[in-house]
């Protein structure tokens, strides 16, 4: 990772976010289950990115109650369709602004590696001191930008790529699918104007060798998965 030398704003320390009632049943309406601890968890990140948005722009949301829908459900609508990757596979989360999605898969799963792409340098380095802050060992962050480091040392080094508002899939896909190995899987948030998107780059995803799986619509908007082309290599994962 490269930052810059500004100093860091110190990480606030407030009390971990509560869940709002209701909360586990939405979970489980999308299929996951979370126990205590990684609840918890979810919501000192949740807590703390809350807070030091009142210091730098991290995210327009500032309720509480929407923030556990808006970040933290809404990142875990892709944990079901991670089940494939096992334990060691590499995730790379591109475009992570404040955390989201990334922070909250690799909460939910401590057996993933998780790169955290964010060229914005306040934002890499609160990314950065927020993991180590939630002794989340899995997590490594990369300070520089997405179309470089997809053309360089990362090109074609994960078994998944995710993305939440970041941009239109004509530009999403060339930026989010060089990350990926063959075989390996592209999943992006989008909003419920998923299919038109989808539309206006069906030429992108043929230049880019990834098809198109299935849109699956969640709770807060819509998932459109991409698959990478070529052969799944056996007993890749995690390399």
């Amino acid at each position: 990772m490269s930052l810059d030398e500004r100093p860091a704003i110190p990480l606030p320390i407030p009390a971990p976010l509560t869940p709002p009632e209701g909360f586990a049943a939405r979970l489980l309406a999308i299929g996951v289950t979370l126990d205590d601890a990684t609840i918890v968890k979810l919501g000192d990140f949740l807590a703390r990115m809350l807070a030091m948005n009142e210091l730098m722009n991290l995210t327009a949301i500032k309720d509480p109650v929407d923030a556990w829908d808006k970040h933290v459900l809404d990142s875990l609508t892709l944990l079901p369709h991670l089940a494939e990757l096992p334990a060691g596979a590499r995730l790379v989360d591109v475009g992570s602004g404040g955390g989201v999605p990334g922070i909250p898969l690799a909460i939910a799963r401590p057996d993933l590696q998780v790169t955290l792409v964010e060229a914005t340098q306040k934002k890499a380095t609160f990314l950065v001191t927020v993991a180590a802050a939630l002794g989340l060992t899995n997590v490594s962050v990369r300070a520089e930008r997405a179309e470089q480091l997809g053309k360089g040392d990362l090109r074609g080094m994960f078994d998944a790529v995710t993305a939440r508002a970041v941009g239109r899939l004509v530009m999403l896909v060339p930026l989010t699918s060089p990350f990926a190995r063959a075989g390996g899987i592209v999943l992006l948030i989008k909003g419920q104007r998923a299919e038109e998107e989808i539309a206006e780059a069906s030429w992108v995803l043929g230049r880019q060798r990834v098809t198109l799986v299935k849109t699956i619509p969640t709770p807060t908007g819509k998932i459109v998965m991409l698959r990478r082309a070529g052969e799944e290599p056996k007993r890749q994962f995690g390399r």
